[in-house]
């Protein structure tokens, strides 16, 4: 599996991901491969691939006639054995108790995590709860009480609501949505929970996740970063990476495409014959490409282009003959100024980008509005 092929070949697979955080999922898994995923500075070659394609080498044999009943058995063999969710990170609203024992100020204290990801406790004030799991927030407490009040604190935390882990299944899937991950899941779980695809879904799908702004940019300069810093924090300003999968592959026993999941992840399942618009749209998602449409027209009927919106960055993943797949990057500025925009073709990706700067102001701005009553236009 290629993820960041090209400009970045890789998202990552195992252990800390440098551009698709945490890919690592139940239990030890050797890829058919034979090799984990890595970090490779670009090849240097004049078109760039999509960041997070999922290319295969010419020598693998892949099924590709494979009917949606035929495709979701084989699915379904990928889907892994449930885990329990003990290290699941805690994030911003989870619901957690904290239970000091023969401490009554702090005897089963139920405390809901605010945005900023810091919870106030009895005894130890403020501390960082968001990031952690429930273990490590335990050891961070009985650190604390250890050095001011306890000798040996017998500490417990319990997630009752883990709101924050959540991702969406979406697209041609028989039953789509927003779901709890209860336990570290990986893709083919999910399409399982989605019910399997429909008869008109289309094989290749795509696995959109939120990072911190700058990762590709990072990534494409072969810098290596540790997964605590590619995790967004809270209140940070991030953008979409796209990932393609190819369903008949990762049937097929390519367990390295059959990536785990982190919280916020989107899995898109397009129709055969639609596009997807994504990124910093007002409405994004799948549409039937029912007639020549181009990339500007295409963004017009996904809404428009959201206020924090980067003009200059508006990228069209599209795949070619050969199977890799390219990304190329266009300017709505120069649209408006009168160049032509491409057309569509069936199973093309377009994602808006998103501006740090005009993401900062607007933030800014709704603060003071929602505290002084201010409007934008003022």
């Amino acid at each position: 599996m290629r993820w960041l092929r090209g400009a970045t070949r890789h998202l990552v697979a195992a252990g800390a991901l440098v551009a698709f955080a945490g890919c690592g999922g139940v239990g030890p898994r050797t890829p058919v491969s034979g090799s984990q995923p890595t970090l490779t500075a670009p090849a240097g070659s004049s078109s760039k691939a999509a960041p997070g394609s999922a290319a295969l080498p010419p020598s693998t044999a892949i099924p590709t006639d494979l009917g949606s009943e035929a495709l979701n058995r084989r699915l379904l063999s990928q889907v892994t054995a449930p885990a329990g969710d003990s290290d699941l990170p805690i994030g911003a609203g989870d619901l957690i108790e904290v239970s000091v024992f023969e401490v009554e100020e702090m005897s089963k204290l139920r405390l809901r995590v605010p945005l900023r990801g810091t919870v106030t406790l009895p005894l130890i004030g403020a501390i960082p709860a968001a990031g952690k799991s429930p273990i490590q927030l335990e050891d961070e407490i009985r650190a604390r009480l250890q050095r001011r009040y306890m000798h040996d604190p017998q500490v417990s935390v319990f997630v009752h609501e883990h709101q924050s882990q959540r991702i969406t299944v979406m697209g041609a899937v028989r039953k789509g949505g927003t779901y709890t991950l209860t336990g570290r899941l990986r893709l083919a779980d999910a399409l399982a929970m989605a019910e399997g695809l429909t008869d008109d879904a289309d094989h290749l799908i795509y696995v959109i996740r939120r990072l911190p702004a700058g990762t590709v940019a990072r990534a494409q300069a072969g810098e290596a970063s540790a997964r605590a810093s590619i995790v967004p924090g809270p209140g940070a300003v991030t953008e979409d990476v796209m990932a393609a999968v190819d369903l008949d592959a990762l049937a097929a026993g390519r367990e390295e495409l059959n990536v785990g999941l982190e919280a916020g992840d989107v899995i898109h399942v397009p129709r055969a014959g639609s596009y997807y618009v994504g990124g910093s749209v007002e409405r994004p998602g799948s549409f039937l490409l029912k007639s020549k449409i181009t990339v500007q027209q295409a963004i017009v009927a996904a809404g428009g282009v959201k206020e924090v919106a980067d003009w200059q960055d508006v990228r069209l993943y599209r795949a070619k003959a050969s199977g890799d797949r390219e990304v190329l990057t266009f300017s709505l500025t120069s649209f408006e100024k009168g160049q032509n925009a491409p057309e569509l073709q069936k199973n093309d990706v377009i994602i808006v980008g998103k501006s740090t700067g005009k993401a900062f102001w607007y933030g800014f701005v709704d603060f003071f509005r929602g505290v002084f009553g201010v409007s934008r236009g003022l």
